[in-house]
């Protein structure tokens, strides 16, 4: 069922399409959920955060989205960031909550990549992760940080650079 349009999918707007991706996505993951794979090709990737959490083809994906029983679970969507991307592609990034049965509710973030089609769009990539919750510490902390502590984010920043420089003087 990739997201389906009478168009070339460059007759809508990025934002368009994404919006109207995360309401399909979200109705159909709580109800029908085994019909969610539709919006998947072979060739798409979903990573979940559990040991087995990637999972490629869409018989794959199906079975590892049904296996998390999304209809017991309401959902309410926050946010949904959209951007055009690569190859006429949409970004979407959502955040919300899932609450279960037992009125527990759980922070989460999901990020697609909608790759264009023929005939509309379908899910080539889609990340998921549940954000929990980190009380701060107090210490001797300057805006927050203990520098002693904080990991550097580039361990090595020659390669860093070489990194950027590869990417900025690529053809």
């Amino acid at each position: 069922m990739a997201l389906q349009t009478a168009t070339p999918p460059t007759a809508h707007s990025s934002q368009f399409v994404g919006n109207a991706f995360v309401d399909q996505y979200y109705k159909i993951l709580h109800n029908p959920p085994e019909l969610v794979y539709r919006f998947y090709q072979d060739s798409s990737v979903i990573s979940r955060p559990d040991s087995n959490g990637v999972m490629t083809s869409a018989t794959g994906i199906n079975e590892k989205i049904v296996s998390f029983d999304y209809k017991d679970y309401m959902v309410d969507i926050k946010t949904a960031d959209v951007q055009k991307s690569y190859k006429e592609g949409v970004t979407v990034l959502v955040t919300g909550c899932l609450t279960g049965k037992d009125n527990l509710k759980r922070k989460f973030a999901q990020s697609f990549f909608l790759a264009a089609q023929d005939n509309g769009y379908y899910i080539l990539k889609d990340v998921f992760r549940y954000v929990e919750v980190v009380e701060q510490l107090e210490s001797g902390a300057v805006n927050g940080v203990d520098a002693a502590a904080a990991p550097s984010l580039i361990s090595e920043p020659g390669r860093f650079a070489i990194l950027c420089h590869l990417l900025c003087t690529s053809p």
